[in-house]
């Protein structure tokens, strides 16, 4: 886990809140949210700071410690601060340098007075290739300091974000048996950067529902277009919430985790919504009656008709049609409209558009035959995967 993974963990398991936390710690909640999503680094004193709120090490936060406590080979907290720490007496030490090559100085300016210029001499060079040496373990203590920072960042910088997009969509019918409803999903992940031999695979957990507290890993194949895809043996379950998160292994057998998202698994999630147009007054849902040869035939108040479909974005609507049932809405349609679409609008993880039809054909125009009972309209959404949903509209008699 990454830095800003580790301090969000620590912090929801104190059962701090964003707010709570930064006002401990003396900072803003801002800067936290920003260490939190790794897009900036706390300073040492801020990460100590920190570890102590959380009760936590700081080779906790920063992910360098075994599960029984260990830590790790690499660059700790302790470990740069004995870098530090040894830059800064070594820094002393140049100081003292300086101190005694001022003494040697006036010491030689004194044999100098004293005509000993031989030893003058003699003493200027050994103190330039004491400063020289002394520069160039400097340097060489300051070289490797900045080389372990640069380790440590990039360490942090491994939590960057490793999925340029992912998606979710049913492959077949929804199923409805005595345990619920179901659906086989397929599932993409766009990687942001794709290394030869990588390997993808997807991270399953169910809240609610058939399987409650199971985890499913659920090995990822690699398309030709660089999509990594698990297509077979997925099932979202109405009723559930599915977190979902990829874990990547490099060829070198390096594994990297990160979370996608959650899916809530309603019944909105996996169906339109019917909105008939007009309101319930209208004589677009009206009919009348009247005899002819001793025959009573029904005509409609308005001929055509109007509905909007709202679908999840990923559901492709194959037709849409409105059935006129006079005998009840269980009953044969005496007339079928086949609405077009009007074009589709996308908000969010929703999309709708609005269909049109109208049942006046040459058949239609003295009206249809009529013994009586209810008189509905009925509309039915059909997707490409044959799941077909309706919705009844009830017409009123006019005068």
């Amino acid at each position: 886990m990454t830095l800003g993974e580790n301090i969000q963990a620590a912090r929801k398991q104190k059962g701090l809140s964003q707010e709570a936390l930064a006002e401990q710690v003396g900072v803003s909640r801002q800067a936290l949210g920003k260490w939190e999503k790794d897009t900036a680094l706390p300073s040492l004193e801020n990460l100590q700071a920190l570890a102590a709120v959380l009760d936590v090490s700081v080779d906790a936060l920063l992910g360098t410690a075994h599960p029984d406590g260990t830590p790790e080979p690499a660059l700790t907290l302790d470990t740069l601060r004995a870098l530090l720490d040894a830059r800064d007496a070594e820094k002393r030490r140049g100081i003292r340098l300086w101190g005694g090559a001022a003494l040697a100085v006036a010491a030689l300016l004194f044999c100098g007075i004293l005509g000993t210029a031989w030893q003058y001499n003699r003493q200027v060079q050994a103190l330039q290739e004491s400063y020289a040496l002394a520069q160039q373990q400097f340097s060489a203590t300051q070289s490797e300091l900045s080389a372990r920072m640069e380790e440590l960042q990039a360490a942090v910088r491994q939590g960057e974000a490793t999925v340029l997009d992912w998606s979710w969509q049913p492959i077949d019918r929804v199923v409805h048996d005595l345990d619920g409803s179901w659906v086989p999903v397929s599932v993409s992940v766009t990687p942001r950067t794709a290394t030869d031999g990588m390997t993808g695979q997807l991270v399953v957990v169910h809240q609610g529902g058939r399987y409650d507290g199971t985890t499913e890993l659920m090995a990822m194949s690699l398309g030709a277009d660089g999509v990594y895809r698990v297509e077979r043996g997925l099932i979202f379950t109405v009723g559930e919430t599915v977190d979902l998160s990829v874990q990547w292994q490099s060829a070198g057998g390096t594994t990297t985790n990160e979370p996608l998202g959650t899916v809530a698994c309603t019944e909105e999630a996996f169906r339109p919504q019917i909105i008939w147009a007009g309101s319930g007054d209208s004589f677009s849902y009206g009919y009348r009656t009247r005899e002819e040869d001793g025959q009573t035939l029904l005509t409609l108040t308005s001929y055509p008709v109007e509905l909007e479909v709202d679908a999840p974005v990923w559901m492709e609507v194959q037709t849409v049609e409105v059935d006129l049932r006079l005998d009840g809405a269980a009953g044969e349609p005496a007339a079928t409209a086949v609405l077009e679409c009007a074009g589709w609008s996308e908000s969010g993880d929703r999309r709708a558009a609005v269909w049109r039809g109208t049942f006046l054909t040459g058949s239609a125009q003295n009206g249809w035959p009529y013994e009586g009972g209810a008189a509905d309209f009925v509309a039915r959404v059909t997707s490409v995967n044959g799941n077909a949903w309706t919705s009844i509209r009830p017409l009123a008699e006019r005068q």
